[in-house]
Parts: structure tokens; C-alpha cells; sequence
């Protein structure tokens, strides 16, 4: 098979293999009525079992920096969507709603061990020239899985049956088992590693795990992950429907449109802003990391304060922008980080820095709905006041990433 053939076969198969990684996320929320029928499961149990694909994703991330950088990309993606495959599949024969949550737990465990072997790969096939360009690839292709998670998928599910849509996708995610064993290569014949384009043979050496932790730039970039992805999920994921219901009067298919603009956002601004990271930008990365940080500030703050003036079109274009620049930061972090971390180190870093969003997401949805549930509820619903008290802690969190962006992001650290 000839170089660029291959490499676009790669790029495929990756990036199927993330657009279930999106899809899992998601996927229970469809799925939670006939859980719920078929285990007689109460609410907390249900949450449990959702919650036990993150856990798993979230701690087994710098483990998969470190069997990436040791073992490979080939080897990594191979055993990990395996055991997805295995996840989805004990999910689907699950009897009680244990073995589900088990089965889950495997799907999180496999899914881990996409994202950062993937942009390790990509850089020997496409060039550092287009890391950014296959970042925005990755997130427009999981927020696709996202979109399929929802109203497609419980198309499938009234269609099939959950069990049989289990079965369905846990023969996908076999056959992709067998396509990234098949196909899937470190890099091409005859690639020498160098800095700019890591993806030699695999190695690590001892201590290269502690050398990242003792590195302030890694817990700088940590910190800002972690105050801008735990907002960021919050709202899109939890928040943000029931707020257009209860507070702006939308019906549940009025808010469930709005919110899915967010996803599109991410789908259609992921090239443009991935253009601009690789191209006019290319130099100026930090600068431009600021700028996105810049735009949510004013996102976060028109949400907080002034959104209960806006119609249908002014909510569609925020929560368009507010995409857009999820998939501008994204790129433009990961830029930064491939640039700062040795190319030995490059997985290990990124499987550091990649829990930190999961984190805040775990810390910003239950210190949310505490803040809510102290303003109360009235009818069932809770108050205009509750929400504001939510958003603009995520507003306070969004603007502490851009003033980290601003003070300790200024310039590359010395070689």
C-alpha cells in the first residue's frame, strides 16, 4: 500500500473509532428509559452505571501516554478498542444492571486509549504542519457520534431493540479491532523521528513520567483545562436544557435543538479554526488561545446576565460561537503542548494533561447544582436565580482560564 493511501485509511479508522467514544459519552441518556424498565433501576442507580464509563476513561489517561510512548500507537488502539468491543458486548448480554455497569466501565477503559494515541500517530502520517487541522478532524467526527447518540439512535433502539443496537455496535467495534491491527502503523517506511515529527520506534525511559509531573508548564496547561472543560461540559451536558425549559419557556424539542447547535458549531468551525492554528496563527499560539478564552468570557457573561432577552436566532448564534471555539481552543492547547513536549514524551504528556477537563466536569456538576439547589425551586422548577448563581461560577472559571492564558502562556519555556 502506497504512503498516502495508507495514511488516509489510517485517519479513517481513527477517527471511527473516536466518533464511538463521543457516542458512549452520550449514549445513555437515550438509552435510560429502557434501562431503567428492564433492570428496575431507581435514578441514583442509573447514574452510577453512566458514571462508570468517565471514571475508568478519566484515570486511565497517563497510563496511556506511557504505553503509547512504550509500546507504540499500533499496539495501544489495537488492545483498547478491543476491550471497548468486550465492554459493549458484556453490555449487551448484561442480566442485571451490574453487569451493565460493568460492561460499561469497559467501554470508558477501551475508549481511553483513542484520543491521545491517535494524535501521536497522525503527526509522522500528515506532518506537524496539520496537527491542529486532525485535532478539529477528531472533534467534529466526535460530536457526529454525539448527534448519533441522540435522536438517530433512538430511532435505532424503537427499530432493534437496545440490546440488539449493543450487539450491532459491538460488531463495528470488533471489526475496527481487527482494520487498526491490520492497517494502523507507527509511522511510514523510511520516517525518521525528529523534533518536529516524533514516531520512531517507541520508546520510554525511566523517570520520563516524573520529569512531565515536575514540569510547571504541564500543571499550567492542567489548570486551564481543567477551568475551562468542567464549565464548558457542564452547561452542554446538563445544564443548558433544562434552563431553556424552565427559564425561557422552550419545549423539550425546542431545547434539544438549540443545545445540539453547540455540537455543530464544533463540526463546522472545526476547520476554519484549525486553518487559522496551522496557518496565519501558526506563530502566535498563545495569543490566539487567549483570544478564544477572550470570546467565551463574553459568551459566559451574555449567558449569565442578558440571555433571558435573547430570541431563538441570538441563543442559535452563541451557542454556534460557543462550538466554534471549544474546537479553536482545543486545537490551539494540543498545539501548544506538541510544540512544548519532547517527542519521546509526547504521549506521556498528553495523557497528563487530557483527565483535566473530565475532572472539572466532575467537580462543576455537583458544585452547580449545589449552588442551584440552595436558590431553590419553585413548581418543581428551579428559579431564574439558580441558574445565574450556576453560570456565573462557570463564567468566574472561564475567565480564570483566560487570565492563565494571559500571565503564564506568554512564551515557550527555554529547550
Amino acid at each position: 500500500m502506497s504512503f498516502f493511501p495508507q495514511r488516509w485509511l489510517i485517519l479513517i479508522i481513527l477517527n471511527a473509532a473516536y466518533f464511538f467514544v463521543y457516542f458512549h459519552r452520550i449514549s445513555t441518556a437515550v438509552l435510560a428509559p429502557y434501562l431503567m424498565e428492564a433492570f428496575q433501576a431507581s435514578g441514583a442507580s442509573l447514574g452510577a452505571m453512566s458514571s462508570a464509563y468517565f471514571y475508568p476513561y478519566a484515570l486511565s489517561q497517563p497510563v496511556v501516554g506511557i504505553l503509547t510512548d512504550r509500546f507504540g500507537t499500533r499496539k495501544v488502539i489495537t488492545v483498547c478498542i478491543f476491550i471497548e468491543f468486550l465492554g459493549a458486548l458484556i453490555f449487551a448480554l448484561a442480566p442485571t444492571l451490574l453487569i451493565a455497569s460493568l460492561g460499561r466501565g469497559l467501554i470508558g477503559l477501551g475508549a481511553a486509549g483513542v484520543f491521545v494515541p491517535s494524535l501521536k500517530v497522525l503527526i509522522p502520517w500528515f506532518g506537524p504542519q496539520a496537527f491542529a487541522r486532525m485535532n478539529a478532524i477528531l472533534l467534529a467526527v466526535g460530536n457526529l457520534g454525539a448527534i448519533t447518540a441522540a435522536t438517530p439512535f433512538a430511532w435505532v433502539i424503537q427499530q432493534v431493540g437496545w440490546r440488539s443496537s449493543f450487539f450491532i455496535i459491538s460488531a463495528i467495534l470488533f471489526l475496527l479491532t481487527f482494520l487498526s491491527a491490520a492497517f494502523i502503523r507507527d509511522h511510514p517506511a523510511g520516517h525518521v523521528a525528529t523534533p518536529e515529527s516524533p514516531g520512531g520506534a517507541p520508546s520510554s525511559k525511566p523517570g520520563e513520567f516524573l520529569e512531565i509531573l515536575k514540569s510547571p508548564f504541564y500543571w499550567v496547561i492542567f489548570a486551564l483545562f481543567y477551568a475551562y472543560g468542567g464549565p464548558f461540559s457542564t452547561f452542554q451536558g446538563l445544564w443548558g436544557y433544562p434552563y431553556l425549559i424552565d427559564v425561557l419557556g422552550y419545549d423539550k424539542l425546542g431545547a434539544s435543538n438549540l443545545i445540539m447547535v453547540i455540537a455543530f458549531g464544533v463540526i463546522a468551525g472545526g476547520p476554519l479554526m484549525a486553518h487559522w492554528v496551522d496557518k496565519p496563527f501558526a506563530r502566535k499560539k498563545r495569543p490566539f488561545l487567549s483570544a478564544c478564552l477572550a470570546v467565551q468570557v463574553v459568551i459566559w457573561f451574555l449567558i449569565a446576565f442578558l440571555s433571558p432577552r435573547f430570541g431563538s436566532w441570538a441563543f442559535g448564534l452563541v451557542f454556534f460561537t460557543m462550538g466554534m471555539m471549544l474546537s479553536g481552543t482545543l486545537s490551539v492547547v494540543w498545539g501548544i503542548v506538541r510544540e512544548e513536549a519532547p517527542p519521546e514524551k509526547l504521549g506521556t504528556a498528553m495523557g497528563v494533561i487530557n483527565p483535566a477537563p473530565f475532572l472539572g466536569v466532575a467537580t462543576f456538576q455537583p458544585l452547580t447544582g449545589y449552588l442551584m439547589d440552595r436558590a431553590g425551586r419553585v413548581a418543581g422548577a428551579f428559579t431564574p436565580a439558580a441558574y445565574q448563581n450556576a453560570f456565573t461560577l462557570c463564567l468566574a472559571a472561564i475567565f480564570m482560564a483566560f487570565m492563565i492564558s494571559l500571565l503564564f502562556l506568554k512564551k515557550k519555556s527555554p529547550e
